[in-house]
């Protein structure tokens, strides 16, 4: 039997915790801060059990799962530090950025000799919460894995392989430059949009009803959580700000090209960003 503490039970964390129960040789114990989605996670056999408290359970798990934001990650891992754990656990996250976080698993937890591998699936949708929960959230999916000093990857994915995930291991800073280009700057496109959209043309509900396709396909992540997507921001700071900055030289350049009335140069760009797009 295996015992799995998931903390976090928002959409990603209570997918895992759904798939790993499923799995009779695994006993999963789902964290929470909400007395309500602790609620759900059983009622609904998400988990095997719950508890508010992770050092009520920590010293038990011989797998910890920290699927919350990132500061509140970097927060478990300072508790877990000063825990009596097993000595063979295997401490692992869900955070969309790694370099803060391993940062602070490098510093807290490599003293303590416990295992820390980071993880991040390029899973999940813009909803939050544990009724969000979906078995095959993660299949077919990249799930990246860092490991750290002291721990390989390969000792989480049999833990980890009934998600049916693509696993791939990549180091630290070629994560967080990823995702600061395909998915935090996206993020802030959306964001941008939405807010440039209503400065202009007045609350939502006031032009809601003309929008098209174009319009709600790119804004469809605005409606992502605030607090988590502050969190990632932040925690990626340089890698957002650079990939920030060749996506204005790209405005720029539809921007001169308009201003000149240059239909040569938007066809060039329109042309370059179609070929991408349809080889992506």
């Amino acid at each position: 039997m295996t015992n799995i503490v998931v903390v976090g039970l928002g959409e990603m964390g209570a997918s895992l915790a759904k798939i790993l129960t499923a799995q009779s040789d695994n006993y999963v114990v789902g964290v929470d801060m909400s007395e309500q989605s602790l609620r759900y996670a059983l009622e609904n056999h998400l988990v095997s059990a719950t508890n508010s408290r992770l050092r009520d359970v920590a010293s038990q798990a011989d797998v910890i799962i920290l699927a919350t934001p990132v500061t509140s990650i970097e927060k478990s891992m300072q508790q877990l530090a000063t825990m009596s754990l097993k000595k063979s656990v295997i401490i692992t996250d869900t955070g969309s950025t790694k370099r803060d976080i391993m940062a602070v698993a490098e510093q807290v937890l490599t003293p303590m000799n416990m295992k820390f591998i980071g993880g991040h699936a390029m899973a999940g949708t813009h909803q939050s919460g544990v009724t969000f929960a979906n078995e095959n959230l993660y299949r077919h999916m990249t799930y990246f894995l860092v490991p750290s000093s002291i721990s390989e990857s390969s000792q989480l994915q049999t833990v980890l392989q009934p998600l049916a995930a693509k696993f791939m291991t990549i180091d630290v800073a070629r994560h967080d430059a990823l995702m600061a280009t395909i998915s935090d700057v996206p993020h802030i496109v959306a964001f941008s949009l939405m807010n440039a959209a209503t400065t202009q043309l007045g609350p939502s509900t006031m032009f809601g009803q003309y929008v098209a396709g174009g319009f709600k396909d790119t804004t469809r992540i605005a409606a992502s959580e605030p607090k988590l997507w502050a969190d990632v921001l932040l925690s990626n700071k340089e890698a957002v700000l650079a990939s920030q900055t060749q996506l204005r030289k790209q405005l720029d350049l539809f921007a001169q090209a308009i201003e000149n009335n240059d239909d040569d140069a938007l066809i060039a760009l329109i042309s370059s960003a179609r070929e991408s797009r349809e080889n992506l």
